[in-house]
């Protein structure tokens, strides 16, 4: 039975879960189509989705499945003429792979409780994650999907018996992550490949033996077909063509430039990540307090478990940030960031769970229920602050494009000047710590904003495409 702290904890973390779907529900009614999403948008009117992907393949990027994804999202905008439900599409998505990885494995915490705590998990999730406005950037909504996928993908691996729906999910998975980020793939490999160690060792080493036991047997097949689908995605031409441009792409040269490279990308991560110190120990609080709750032993020492779980996600970090390197020379696109934002939380968690367990004491239950409630008046401040700046975004995108359209039944086939377009600012915890040290500090947005310029543009290109419009239209000139 609950006791009266706990029955607090649990109806603030709701609470605060329900603050922050209003709050994402209201930024993806409002949000507007980012630069490549016009760009995909207007080449579905004019594709199939198989054609499509193989226009991508072989001009863009070998993520066949991604592309896929992608295809389906934007054929549905062309059919409905409506785009803003997809994030949270997305959304529910993510949740409901966090709650399949989890709801059978916490056997004392009861199934309220543990939704509960994974609902805030993934919405401080998002919330944290280096790039919060990808979260509305339709063609990237996949990314936020990978991390869960990959934990899900490994339980499933790891039961003896499946029934034939969750044969049926792990297939969806396998293809997704053989075939939606070649950067994240590898590191699904290396972990199913010292996941196959586990079993091996647990067998002596001894070959036969652990290819009797069916995790193995379906650990090595579903490799093989990763393997597969990684040789297609890499082999893509596209790969080669969007990479000949050596502005964007820079690799590092020599050992000394790959360790500067890594140690730079780590470094930024984690400069990234100590802004959000705060939120996370909330949720190392509820996971301490859900380790209370385990009658479970510890087969080792809290500070050697302690030791085990820093140095796992350190490796994982290294192993994380080669792509990006390879690619960027450093830190890279943020957005390939989201699978270790995931995995950085996980082990916080899992060392709040571990360090709980076996404690009997009530103060975690207040530090948890204090750092909610602390969260809800943060998400509710930012619901004030954040709704106007939206709405009047999104008003001023509204407002062009009916602008646009009008000139556009008009006949007109000159020049049209634009208003510049407000940007959706607001405030996160690292602007504000930035500032309270008198540093200057790009100030953050809530979406992307892809504008045209004093002159024609790409931006201005992909909007005539999508819109039929026959003249270009820039940014009017300062008096």
């Amino acid at each position: 039975m609950w006791n009266k702290w706990t029955k607090l904890l649990i109806t603030s973390i709701f609470i605060v879960n329900a603050i922050f779907l209003i709050y994402y529900c209201f930024l993806s009614f409002y949000g507007c189509l980012h630069y490549d999403d016009i760009h995909f948008l207007w080449k579905m009117r004019e594709m199939s989705i198989l054609d499509y992907v193989r226009d991508m393949y072989f001009s863009r990027s070998g993520r066949f499945v991604a592309y896929g994804i992608n295809g389906i999202i934007f054929s549905t905008i062309n059919i409905f003429g409506f785009y803003q439900f997809w994030p949270i599409v997305f959304y529910l998505l993510g949740i409901a792979l966090c709650w399949f990885c989890v709801k059978d494995t916490l056997k004392n915490i009861t199934r309220v409780e543990l939704f509960g705590g994974i609902w805030l998990f993934y919405n401080l999730y998002i919330l944290t994650n280096i790039d919060f406005a990808v979260a509305f950037w339709l063609c990237a909504l996949s990314y936020y999907l990978l991390a869960p996928a990959c934990f899900l993908m490994l339980k499933y691996l790891n039961t003896p018996y499946l029934q034939w729906h969750q044969y049926l999910l792990l297939f969806f998975l396998v293809l997704f992550l053989g075939g939606g980020q070649e950067a994240f793939t590898p590191i699904v490999l290396l972990l199913m490949f010292v996941n196959g160690l586990y079993y091996l060792r647990l067998k002596t080493w001894k070959v036969r033996d652990a290819w009797s036991l069916p995790q193995v047997r379906r650990i090595v097949m579903v490799a093989v077909v990763l393997i597969i689908l990684l040789i297609i995605v890499v082999v893509a031409p596209g790969n080669y063509a969007r990479m000949s441009d050596t502005t964007q792409f820079i690799h590092p040269y020599g050992v000394i430039g790959w360790l500067k490279a890594i140690a730079n990308a780590m470094t930024m991560f984690g400069y990234f990540m100590v802004f959000y110190v705060s939120y996370y120990g909330i949720l190392f609080f509820i996971a301490f307090y859900f380790g209370s709750k385990s009658k479970t032993t510890l087969p080792i020492s809290r500070a050697r478990a302690f030791i085990y779980i820093s140095t796992v996600f350190f490796i994982y970090l290294v192993i994380s940030v080669f792509p990006n390197v390879y690619l960027y020379n450093g830190f890279g696109i943020q957005r390939n960031y989201t699978h270790i934002v995931f995995v950085f939380m996980f082990m916080i968690c899992f060392g709040g769970y571990v360090l709980g367990i076996g404690r009997k004491s009530d103060v975690h239950i207040f530090f948890g229920i204090g750092g909610v409630v602390l969260l809800g008046l943060i998400m509710s401040v930012s619901i004030v602050q954040d709704f106007p700046t939206v709405k009047k975004y999104a008003a001023a995108v509204d407002e062009r494009i009916s602008l646009l359209q009008r000139f556009r039944d008009r006949g007109n086939t000159s020049v049209v000047y634009v208003d510049v377009l407000p940007i959706p600012y607001t405030y996160d915890v690292k602007y504000n710590v930035i500032q309270i040290f008198g540093k200057k500090d790009n100030r953050p947005v809530l979406y992307y904003i892809s504008d045209t310029d004093k002159k024609a543009n790409e931006y201005e290109a992909h909007m005539k495409k999508l819109y039929k419009l026959n003249y270009d239209f820039v940014l009017k000139s300062n008096p």
